[in-house]
């Protein structure tokens, strides 16, 4: 299974921010379909959980609050007393 235009596919992978990047290989898994999850993953070298995801996001319609590339609450939380020891 090949991907078209895999070079150029790269070069604007690279500047996306996460959440675009999970839609993008999500898209191409669809396109691609029966075993497009395993050829994306490897020929981007991402992990195949990441791709799922990506791909259930575009499939769900699931939608974020304008400016927001995570979830509220997503990502590092910040340190707190009890975690500096």
């Amino acid at each position: 299974m090949e991907i078209d235009n895999l070079d150029i596919k790269k070069e604007f992978y690279k500047s996306l921010n996460e959440r675009q990047k999970r839609h993008f290989l999500g898209i191409q898994a669809i396109k691609l379909g029966y075993g497009g999850i395993t050829a994306v993953s490897k020929s981007f070298e991402v992990d195949r959980d990441t791709i799922s995801r990506g791909r259930q996001e575009v499939l769900s319609g699931d939608r974020l609050p304008d400016g927001r590339i995570r979830q509220e609450g997503g990502g590092r939380k910040k340190n707190s007393l009890r975690n500096q020891n």
